[in-house]
């Protein structure tokens, strides 16, 4: 349904949009929390009035689905607080399902101005009055308990034997038919006969409904449509993390950023301050160059100013960034929901712990490490955490542990994801990647653990035995590299068979503006980021050597692979190296010759444009003060190209 607002009414929609996604980002992690806390007041409390807030603020606007649902889960939120329902997992499936189908609404009406009419919610209205009435209901399960199932009839051509048990065991699954049978007394049992012709349509797969008659379809469909909902219905950007499609819009919608009025204030303070300095040193340069009121004193003066001005941007330029700066917990909010419901589906036992969520970092560089860190939890659930029934056998705890921790060290935020899982193999790891081709056996024999974990993240490598709709597809952890060595990151990948896997992504704090090391070759200027520079020491031609096709650098008993940034961009080689620069590369430590070296500098980061946007071993580019363009190199993919090669090299 498509809605038309006044320009004043549009105003009131946006400030609604604001505060409704900020409700439906907490509700996910609070309504996990309270499913393993039904009784805790507070956290009730807290939820009911989000969802009360909610429900106003579209009454007020004239969204009726989504009052429609808001009053369904504030009515059932409001019996909960109120000890007149019990809650459980699958009263929580559905409660769940209410908050996607909001989601979807908020989302749509974002992007398009638009909702879903009360009849194409239909179904979940009718599921959540359900919980209110106290219908027992089991969405992921076969069992359905309702009155509509009192008077079923069964084909014609059922086996009489297992007709009786139907009529007898009314409204649960066949396989929980069978458990009530093993749970009985011997003298109540039926006869094996009829145990075995069970246990042969389970194997079969049949499900009950099979057996129902055709005049009872409406029964059927019911319990059909409360089995699942079609995944056509409602397309949120919760369940597997990914957002639903956009439609194609004439305009792009404003993106809007909650600010702490504190920062705000310094903002204007020191623009206050900007305001004085260039009003001094106007006032000085035209005096002094004027000669109105020329002086050494007024050359003092005017460099003083000029320092004052140059203090003044610089705290500017820290608290615009804080502007940006957004704590984590934006995106680790979101992931109770992902844990609980992957499990569910897996079958296993897995509790999140989250630390470090009012972590702050760039809010672009949030927007696009929320997919990557999806993937890894996703991963560590697939892949990591053993079923209870391996990890009792084990000797571990039945419930399986995944940490997402986020905490600052120097100029960097880590993100790191731990579970207590299988961990990796080694030498399983080794042999897939032979098998792919991605390595020799010659280099294999070379790697050490932490080389081996880094082809985990080389295009095309799965360790898993089976593809399904989690993981094994052989794509995701070259994506989730890329991604974090395109926001000028690392990923580090720690391991220990039987005890768990830790993955650490190191990122910058912003994208905007970094530190840099200033090189040269050739009279052309390229500036190296100052977090992967180590070491800087002066070129020694003694202590190069040759091994084989590369060149190695000795330093201090270390021995690193050596290239010259001539070859690496393809410039012509004329000058004799001055310096040699130690980069950090994911794992390794490589030795760069340079030409020339300026010192740091702290740039701001410019964009390639879409012709340029691709260029390897390029991250951008910055204008210096003598207004020269120079290159950014992007280590990463700088040697890139080279990787295969260096697998194995020492």
């Amino acid at each position: 349904m498509k809605l038309e607002f006044s320009d004043e009414m549009r105003e009131i929609l946006n400030e609604f949009l604001i505060e409704a996604e900020e409700i439906l980002d907490s509700l996910d992690q609070d309504l996990v929390e309270l499913e393993q806390n039904p009784t805790d007041k507070e956290l009730l409390n807290k939820i009911f009035r989000g969802m009360h807030t909610l429900k106003g603020g579209a009454g007020f606007l004239g969204l009726t689905s989504v009052v429609e649902l808001a009053h369904k889960l504030e009515d059932i939120f409001n019996k909960l607080r109120n000890d007149e329902m019990t809650l459980d997992s699958d009263k929580m499936d559905i409660i769940l399902e209410g908050i996607d189908a909001l989601k979807s609404s908020i989302y749509s009406l974002k992007e398009n101005e638009e909702i879903p009419e009360v009849e194409e919610i239909k179904d979940i209205l009718n599921k959540l009055e359900s919980v209110l009435t106290g219908e027992a209901i089991t969405v992921s399960g076969e069992s359905v308990e309702s009155k509509d199932t009192e008077d079923l009839e069964f084909s014609e051509d059922l086996d009489p034997d297992l007709k009786e048990l139907f009529k007898r065991f009314r409204g649960k699954s066949l396989e929980e038919i069978l458990e009530e049978i093993i749970l009985l007394p011997p003298e109540e049992r039926p006869d094996m006969s009829v145990i075995e012709k069970l246990e042969k349509l389970i194997a079969e797969g049949k499900d009950i409904t099979d057996f129902i008659k055709k005049k009872e379809k409406e029964v059927v469909e019911k319990r059909e449509e409360l089995k699942e909902v079609p995944k056509e219905t409602f397309q949120t950007p919760n369940s597997n993390g990914s957002k639903p499609e956009k439609k194609e819009k004439k305009e792009k919608k404003e993106e809007v950023i909650r600010i702490d009025v504190n920062r705000v204030e310094t903002l204007m303070n020191l623009v206050g301050e900007l305001v004085l300095d260039r009003n001094r040193i106007v006032r000085l340069a035209y005096t002094n160059l004027t000669g109105v009121e020329k002086s050494e004193e007024g050359i003092e003066d005017l460099m003083e100013a000029i320092t004052g001005l140059s203090r003044t941007v610089s705290d500017l330029q820290d608290a615009v960034m804080k502007l940006r700066m957004q704590p984590v917990k934006r995106v680790f909010s979101k992931f109770p929901r992902i844990v609980r419901d992957l499990a569910k589906k897996l079958n296993k036992k897995v509790q999140l712990e989250l630390e470090g969520e009012e972590t702050e970092i760039d809010r672009s560089i949030l927007d696009k490490i929320e997919e990557p860190l999806i993937h890894l939890v996703r991963n560590a659930i697939d892949h990591g955490i053993e079923t209870p029934e391996e990890r009792v056998a084990k000797g571990k705890s039945e419930t399986g542990t995944i940490k997402l921790a986020a905490y600052q060290e120097g100029d960097r935020i880590i993100l790191l994801i731990e579970d207590d899982g299988r961990g990796i193999d080694v030498e399983k790891v080794k042999r897939k990647a032979i098998e792919k081709g991605l390595i020799t056996p010659e280099q294999a024999a070379n790697l050490s653990d932490k080389e081996a974990y880094e082809l985990i993240l080389m295009p095309g490598f799965s360790t898993a035995e089976q593809v399904s709709d989690v993981s094994g597809r052989g794509v995701g952890m070259d994506v989730v590299a890329s991604t974090v060595h395109s926001l000028r990151g690392s990923i580090e990948i720690e391991s220990e068979l039987g005890k768990g896997t830790r993955i650490y992504m190191k990122l910058p704090l912003t994208v905007a503006i970094i530190r840099t090391l200033m090189v040269g070759i050739k009279d052309r200027i390229f500036a190296i980021p100052l977090f992967s520079v180590v070491e800087i020491v002066k070129y020694d031609p003694e202590s190069v050597k040759q091994v084989g096709q590369f060149r190695s650098f000795m330093l201090r008993d270390e021995v690193y692979l050596m290239f010259t940034l001539n070859e690496l961009f393809e410039v012509e080689d004329e000058r004799e190296k001055q310096f040699v620069i130690i980069i950090r590369v994911g794992e390794k430590n490589i030795a760069i010759a340079v030409e020339d070296l300026f010192g740091e500098e702290e740039i701001v980061i410019k964009p390639l444009g879409k012709l340029l946007n691709n260029t390897p071993g390029v991250a951008g580019a910055t204008i210096t003060g003598d207004g020269k363009v120079v290159l950014i190199i992007d280590t990463n993919s700088l040697i890139g190209n080279l990787k295969n090669q260096l697998i194995g090299v020492v």
